[in-house]
This record gives C-alpha cells, sequence and structure tokens, in this order.
C-alpha cells in the first residue's frame, strides 16, 4: 500500500470523530502541560497514563486506542514511528 492509500485510510478512520468543546479544552490543556517537558518525562506520563487507562476502561475500548495509534503509524516520518515504537514497547505492546 503505497503513502497516498495509507494517508487515505487514515482520514477515512477520523471521518466521523468530532471532538466537543470538552475534548477540545482537554487536548489544549495537555499540550499547555507538556510543552515544556523533556521526551523522558513525557515518557514516564504516558506510562503512568496507560495503567490508569488501562484499569478504567473496558478491553475493547483500550483496544481501540491502539488501532487507531496504528492507523495514524502512515502519517509519521520515521523518527516518529521510532518513537511511537519505543512508547508501545514500554507498554508491552510490541
Amino acid at each position: 500500500m503505497n503513502e497516498e492509500n495509507n494517508i487515505k485510510k487514515v482520514v477515512e478512520g477520523f471521518k466521523d470523530f468530532e471532538p466537543g468543546k470538552e475534548q477540545i479544552d482537554k487536548i489544549e490543556e495537555l499540550a499547555d502541560k507538556y510543552s515544556n517537558k523533556s521526551e523522558d518525562d513525557i515518557f514516564i506520563e504516558i506510562i503512568k497514563a496507560n495503567e490508569k487507562i488501562e484499569s478504567e476502561m473496558e478491553p475493547e475500548e483500550y483496544e481501540a486506542i491502539f488501532e487507531k495509534l496504528e492507523a495514524i503509524r502512515p502519517m509519521l516520518n520515521e523518527e516518529q514511528q521510532d518513537k511511537l515504537d519505543k512508547i508501545l514497547q514500554a507498554l508491552g505492546r510490541d
């Protein structure tokens, strides 16, 4: 599958996604919170967040998160894909 088809597939997967004001506010809050943190600090926060999310979500919902992460992979450059792989490995998802 070429890059253009990959991008179309990702866009198709998000076509019905319409974040509400609450979700947009949360995203902005997170962006502000992590804008000055190092990559290692963010990595640690991801691991902590994963533990909380996994314990609070239904297994199907939890798996859907990782499916979405894999869906965006074609839009990432090589360095970003390596970082995603590092995160997934730390979360036991390799």
